[in-house]
């Protein structure tokens, strides 16, 4: 009997390590994905050509020789709230992720640990009955 409460136990556990490990997947995805969009550089298209447009980390408006048409064009397609957005979006799925991961592996330990206490116990007693028996 303790042993299909240990596995129903450890199926739980597991579980919880895998739904942590697959938040913690999506939020690095996200937190990949605006590190894409803070560092890389893109372009924007305007009615007739493509204006090239540096990343919005390096940008620099009082170095950066932009025409004042094509500076707000490149930071309207990049925008910093929106960007702040997609970071802010990402830290509850790592949280939550974190959380659940160190829940299972840390109930996947104490299952173990109690169930290993358990066997002891369960020899120990066997133990003492052979000697018992023993004239």
């Amino acid at each position: 009997m303790q042993w299909t409460a240990r596995q129903e136990f450890d199926r739980w556990a597991g579980r919880q390590q895998s739904w942590g490990v697959g938040l913690m997947a999506v939020s690095a995805a996200l937190f990949l994905w605006l590190g894409y969009l803070l560092l890389m550089p893109f372009s924007v298209h305007d009615y007739q050509d493509e204006i090239a447009c540096d990343a919005p980390v390096f940008y620099d408006s009082e170095s950066t020789s932009y025409s004042q048409g094509a500076g707000k064009l490149c930071s309207a397609e990049r925008d910093w709230p929106e960007l702040l957005a997609l970071g802010f979006l990402a830290v509850p799925p790592a949280i939550a992720g974190a959380a659940l991961f160190t829940s299972g592996s840390a109930r996947k330990r104490a299952s173990a640990h109690v169930f290993r206490i358990l066997e002891m116990q369960e020899s120990e007693e066997r133990a003492r009955q052979k000697t018992r028996q023993k004239p």
